[in-house]
């Protein structure tokens, strides 16, 4: 019984460990991901949720922000300016329809730029303690001065409206 039962773990394992190197195999020809690329997916959203966005920037780099999911792009931003100083570049809403992968898209310009990146999240509850809603904040940072304001997004969604 021990024998048979030894025998089947290590069959379980040696199965783990072919399939394991399998699926190591079939990612090995992925592009890895660029450093003036990144992708911020955002959950806890439902179909029919409201959401708000703002963006600004306060950097001489430019770069594209695109708020969306698997079937429909809720925003496309750009900073196609090498303005330093603060600017307000979306303040919007939509409803969310409910696709797959709800995320947010940032590419810099310049190729040689590395995303840095200091978030925060959370859950809005009402008095009674209920979530009603979410908040999800990305400050950017592009360069080496480590003020994370070269790119802030903001996401606020609620769960009624009315």
């Amino acid at each position: 019984m021990r024998t048979r039962f030894l025998a089947t773990v290590f069959a379980v394992v040696m199965a783990f460990t072919l399939l394991g190197d399998t699926a190591y195999a079939s990612e090995k020809g992925k592009a890895k991901a660029e450093p003036n690329k990144q992708t911020y997916y955002i959950s806890g959203l439902k179909a029919g949720d409201i959401i708000l966005w703002d963006v600004c920037s306060q950097c001489a780099n430019t770069f594209s922000v695109i708020i969306k999911d698997d079937d429909k792009i809720y925003a496309k931003i750009d900073k196609g300016d090498e303005v330093r100083e603060l600017k307000l570049l979306a303040h919007d809403s939509a409803f969310y329809e409910g696709g797959s992968n709800l995320r947010i898209e940032v590419e810099y310009t310049d190729p040689a730029v590395t995303i840095k990146t200091a978030n925060a999240s959370g859950a809005i509850k009402n008095e009674q303690k209920r979530t009603i809603g979410y908040l999800y904040n990305y400050s950017l940072e592009d360069s080496t001065d480590d003020d994370y304001n070269d790119a802030s997004i903001s996401i606020t969604s609620w769960k009624q409206h009315g």
